[in-house]
């Protein structure tokens, strides 16, 4: 094995695209058949300059192919951002862990350390580092599919369970400050803003699909709308109806909506692009903090509308069919702890 060590060694020195690729084969071997040399191939690439940028290499080829994976499968463009955001994070971590461990060579204590590490040091909520951990899992089946990891160490790694304070549903005064608080916003964003809170507390969709609506999603009268909503890749549509209050708002904003030719999308940014994700984040924190409100965030406005459509019908396989739970008991599960 020492021999094989030096080897590497070796040709890292005066690296070419040939050896780059062997070298990270010679890795990958190294690691899989003798694993009590696991630290001392790490450490060679740790202390290796051109070594590391091996790695990263490597790590980037890989995710380029992995973004390909996701689009074949046909999930949305939001998710397919995100997953790659997210992997590019565990690479991140990989490189300044100190170990030289790639993608590829992540083992299931990795994985576990990694969510510790968002749950404890960066201080994420459990549903988003359950996401991290969702897009760990999904580059993991593509990695074994391509033949590239014989199992999936995410596979073991438990979600983490969102304790009960961490869901609450808003009342009807808290509601009512926070459409206040954006109707004293800024004037130039005021319509648009009021819309999308009105319509993630009246419809419970997600953040991701709501920056997906596009124009043709809508239907709107005077008083009654519906709404379509597309599942990833275009199937699994469901059909949300729509209140007064949403439909009035909706109209208000359409009335100042920016012309932007050849967008399609529903909700513009100043620029006249799509929204992002994260600016509807962003904008649900600011009206919540200035509404007086703590811990809320966009998915407190999706729970809040679970809650109280179950408590207006009482009948948890429509309410299921509202949020684009597949069952039922997806369903119960997530309302239980109100």
């Amino acid at each position: 094995m020492g021999h094989r060590l030096r080897w590497y060694q070796g040709m890292a020195s005066t690296p070419t695209r040939s050896s780059r690729s062997a070298c990270g084969d010679i890795l990958s071997r190294c690691v899989r058949h003798y694993p009590a040399t696991e630290t001392s191939v790490g450490w060679l690439i740790s202390s290796n300059p051109q070594g590391r940028r091996m790695v990263r290499d490597a790590d980037n080829n890989l995710l380029a192919r992995f973004e390909k994976y996701l689009v074949r499968l046909g999930l949305s463009s939001a998710t397919v951002v995100n997953y790659l955001a997210d992997m590019r994070g565990v690479a991140r971590w990989c490189a300044e862990s100190g170990q030289g461990c790639s993608l590829l060579n992540l083992t299931t204590d990795d994985v576990r350390a990694y969510c510790q590490h968002l749950r404890v040091g960066r201080g994420l909520s459990p549903a988003t580092v359950n996401r991290h951990l969702q897009a760990i899992r999904k580059f993991c089946d593509f990695a074994r599919q391509a033949n590239l990891m014989e199992s999936n160490p995410a596979a073991e790694v438990r979600p983490i369970q969102p304790s009960p304070a961490s869901r609450k549903a808003l009342d009807a005064d808290e509601i009512a400050r926070l459409l206040e608080a954006v109707q004293a916003g800024r004037p130039s964003l005021v319509k648009r803003d009021y819309a999308i809170i009105q319509l993630l507390l009246q419809t419970g969709i997600k953040v991701g699909e709501l920056t997906e609506l596009q124009l043709a999603d809508i239907e709107l009268t005077d008083s009654r709308g519906a709404l379509t909503v597309k599942g990833n890749g275009g199937n699994n549509h469901r059909r949300i109806p729509l209140n007064a209050p949403t439909c009035q708002a909706l109209q208000e904003y359409l009335q100042v909506r920016p012309p932007s030719p050849g967008v399609k999308h529903l909700f513009l940014s100043q620029e006249g692009n799509s929204i992002s994700a994260r600016t509807v984040q962003r904008l649900v924190n600011v009206y919540t903090r200035a509404a007086g409100l703590t811990g809320v965030s966009a998915h407190t406005l999706r729970y809040t509308f679970a809650t109280s459509i179950l408590e207006e019908i009482g009948n948890v396989a429509t309410v299921a069919n509202l949020l684009g739970h597949r069952s039922v008991e997806t369903t119960l599960r997530y309302i239980s702890k109100s």
